[in-house]
């Protein structure tokens, strides 16, 4: 769901390249704002002079953000910067359609955020103090970001737009479209139902630096290259393009060699990362895995776990879990390694069955595609390397 706000700005033409900015760091949210609502500024003498005093003394973070706070924003040089680190023309289509896929998780940080130092801040008492104190800790070994957060009112909205008697991907579905009744002197019209809803949503961001590490010990990517791209973000934004989902949605596993190889396993570590937190936030939230969705942000390694459209009344329940028992949740996540099906499932099916990792069709963002217990555990061979892998 977009605000009007948020319409108002993607009609701004600063709009890709503000957005594309924001994303590398180039410029500040406020910065963001300042372009995409068209607000200028006077900027008086004194706070000139005081930058030009503070980047003349080495004080380089206190000019930048005095600069971010007063000075316009160069607005060429911007889009230079831009264009040289991502290798694309802001004004071309490929860029404003990477800068609709990064706004996306934009728009979900804005939205009002419960995180661990704000946990830690408002502790009632020395226990609870203590609890959250942990949660950073617990959150780094299992390779998840120190942002994670409930988000209280995450926007969803379900739209239908027809029936596939196939499968799901492009290439095979056979779309039937809902027709709506055609009256005499009126043409047959398409229907689209939507069922937009607002639930409460807990985000994981992933450990950019531990990604970087697992894709380098299966040797699906060197350091070399990662670096060069300015981080594994920047290097997947390079692989993906303004996508089309190609990278994302082969069936089965690319080839060794394949360019796509190391984009598909790193979508698998997480969607597979997802379906494992998923399955341990059902034990403890009072949903069910079916009452459960998850929405997967590849662009930004992050997922949020939320509550669908059919899941039953439940207030408050996923707040509870990062109140009182989020590292109870993750370390469960971690330490579940195992399988009703084993040892045949985590041989021949690489750790994944509706045993373990396959989760219901109204929980999956992805129809449980690429999904691998050796992304998290390493393969029983010790051919590949778990993202839970100690050494990691």
């Amino acid at each position: 769901m977009t605000t009007t706000e948020e319409a108002t700005r993607q009609g701004n033409p600063l709009y890709t390249a503000a957005v594309l900015g924001w994303w590398l760091g180039e410029i500040t949210e406020e910065e963001f704002r300042r372009l995409t609502d068209g607000h200028t500024v006077d900027v008086p003498d004194e706070v000139v002079e005081s930058i030009r005093v503070m980047e003349e003394a080495g004080l380089h973070d206190q000019a930048r953000a005095l600069r971010a706070r007063f000075m316009p924003v160069e607005v060429d040089h911007l889009k230079e910067r831009v264009s040289k680190a991502l290798g694309l023309d802001t004004e071309s289509d490929d860029a404003r359609g990477l800068a609709a896929e990064l706004h996306t998780y934009r728009r979900v940080l804005n939205l009002d955020r419960l995180g661990v130092p704000r946990l830690q801040r408002e502790a009632r008492n020395a226990e609870r103090r203590a609890l959250y104190e942990r949660y950073p800790e617990v959150l780094a070994t299992a390779g998840l970001g120190r942002d994670t957060c409930l988000v209280s009112d995450l926007p969803i909205t379900y739209l239908a737009i027809g029936y596939s008697r196939t499968g799901f991907s492009p290439e095979e579905a056979d779309l039937v479209p809902y027709r709506g009744r055609a009256s005499r002197g009126t043409p047959e019209r398409t229907l689209l139902y939507a069922h937009p809803t607002q639930a409460e949503a807990l985000l994981f961001p992933v450990d950019r630096e531990r990604v970087s590490r697992w894709l380098v010990r299966n040797e699906l990517v060197s350091r070399r290259v990662l670096d060069d791209a300015g981080g594994v973000a920047q290097w997947l934004v390079h692989q993906l393009g303004p996508s089309d989902g190609k990278a994302l949605s082969h069936e089965t596993r690319p080839a060794p060699g394949h360019p796509d190889l190391p984009v598909h396993e790193l979508f698998g570590l997480l969607h597979s990362l997802s379906h494992q937190l998923l399955r341990a936030l059902a034990v403890d939230s009072g949903y069910s895995e079916t009452s459960l969705s998850e929405y997967l942000f590849p662009y930004d390694l992050a997922f949020a776990i939320y509550p669908n459209g059919g899941s039953e009344f439940s207030l408050g329940a996923m707040r509870t879990v990062l109140e009182q028992n989020l590292d109870a949740v993750v370390s469960r996540a971690v330490d579940n390694d195992s399988c009703l099906y084993d040892p045949n499932c985590m041989i021949t099916n690489e750790g994944a069955d509706h045993g373990c990792l396959q989760l219901p069709e109204t929980a999956c963002q992805s129809w449980n595609r690429n999904l691998s217990r050796w992304h998290l555990f390493g393969s029983p061979d010790g051919s590949k390397v778990g993202y839970w892998d100690p050494t990691l």
